[in-house]
């Protein structure tokens, strides 16, 4: 019985789950910036963890063991729009030699779709 529920714990479609949440939590995320200027990391903590409740309606566990799911699965869908977005900076982005002209040129105030969200912004 226990040796089912591993094998269908590691099953690509198990996986597929977490990765369509984080890149739609990505991209939900990044429109939010361009559009309204609203922080893309804070935004898409907030959207992994709305988009996490769905194993309080899923499940039929004991809700100490659905909140445990409930913070690992918003945390992993965190994780993947994080690493979603940076994967799209390394595309739009390809790494140059350092110079000193510091942010990209550009109208005032213009963003780009995928960008650092890390970085310290002054």
């Amino acid at each position: 019985m226990e040796r089912t529920k591993v094998e269908e714990f590691l099953q690509p479609k198990a996986m597929l789950t977490p990765g369509i949440a984080g890149g739609v939590t990505m991209l939900i995320a990044n429109a939010l910036w361009v559009a309204f200027s609203l922080p893309p990391r804070w935004t898409s903590l907030v959207l992994s963890f709305l988009l996490g409740l769905l194993v309080f309606v899923a499940t039929r566990v004991p809700w100490w063991q659905r909140a445990v799911y409930y913070l690992l699965n918003s945390l992993i869908i965190f994780s993947v729009s994080i690493g979603t977005n940076y994967a799209g900076v390394g595309l739009t982005h390809p790494p140059t030699q350092q110079t000193n002209t510091g942010e990209p040129t550009g109208p005032a105030g213009s963003r780009m779709f995928f960008d650092d969200w890390l970085r310290v912004r002054s």
